[in-house]
């Protein structure tokens, strides 16, 4: 309460009145803390991976600097590397080093034997876009054992199956607040959510990991899962960090008990 003059025709005499509690810890009511739903991210966790591949010749069309789907031999690993000669449709063999930060997730791939790749990457001037999967045997419609992306968007081409038989698209979460908000962009922390076999599974937040579905079939590592906004004016992009790729996800089949030269 407080006082202050009212004024009548004969005399000034204090009334009081009613004010706002003005908070004294450094809080602004108009601008609250973010709600408990952004949960912060974990650190150590990476769903960075490297791809290397010699000789494999570009895409026709010029938007993939390679595009593979490949029958390969591991010839040798370690934790988080597979080696593989793959043989392309003409019978021309190349070697691929394929490497990921997450043991667990390359685990999921033999130290030896058969396997079918699926990789792909677009030219720079598409964006420094990359996805792999890794299957069971010889065809590309065996088991999945593991994938990564490090993109803009889910897969190379939309509705294909890549990553089948688990599904994911990005979801909004309105627990965080915006991160960046200018005339070229508005990008906020995001949730990747999970099906398999068309069964809805996990919604997993950024900067998290977690099981994809209720069988603990598969585990998901979203190193990054950005909601980017971006705006279309000549001068948004370009080398600005912030319109990097805004997707980095592994996923991997977990561990059978008994299953030879796959990690825990």
């Amino acid at each position: 309460m407080s006082l202050v003059p009212l004024c009548m025709a004969f005399a000034c005499v204090p009334v009081e009145t009613s004010q706002p509690v003005i908070p004294d810890d450094g809080d602004d009511p108009t601008n609250p803390e973010p709600t408990s739903a952004c949960e912060p991210r974990q650190a150590g966790l990476s769903a960075d991976f490297e791809l290397t591949i010699e000789g494999w010749p570009g895409d026709t069309n010029g938007y993939f600097l390679y595009n593979v789907a490949a029958p390969c031999q591991v010839e040798a690993a370690t934790p988080t590397s597979r080696d593989l000669r793959c043989t392309e449709g003409g019978g021309a063999e190349h070697s691929v080093t394929l490497t990921i930060a997450d043991s667990r997730i390359a685990g999921a791939i033999p130290s030896s034997g058969p396997v079918f790749l699926r990789a792909a990457r677009t030219d720079p001037e598409f964006g420094d876009n990359q996805w792999f999967v890794v299957r069971a045997g010889s065809e590309v419609t065996g088991a999945l054992l593991a994938g990564g992306i490090r993109a803009g968007y889910e897969t190379p081409e939309p509705g294909d199956g890549y990553f089948s038989p688990i599904w994911m698209v990005i979801g909004p979460e309105e627990g965080c607040p915006v991160e960046v908000e200018d005339e070229c962009l508005t990008r906020r922390r995001a949730r990747m959510l999970f099906s398999v076999d068309d069964v809805p599974g996990a919604s997993i937040l950024d900067g998290h990991e977690g099981d994809i579905d209720a069988n603990g079939t598969y585990r998901a590592v979203v190193g990054e899962s950005v909601d980017d906004t971006m705006g279309s004016l000549p001068f948004c992009g370009g080398d600005d960090p912030r319109y990097a790729d805004n997707l980095r996800v592994l996923i991997g089949a977990k561990a059978q008990e008994g299953t030879p030269g796959i990690a825990p």
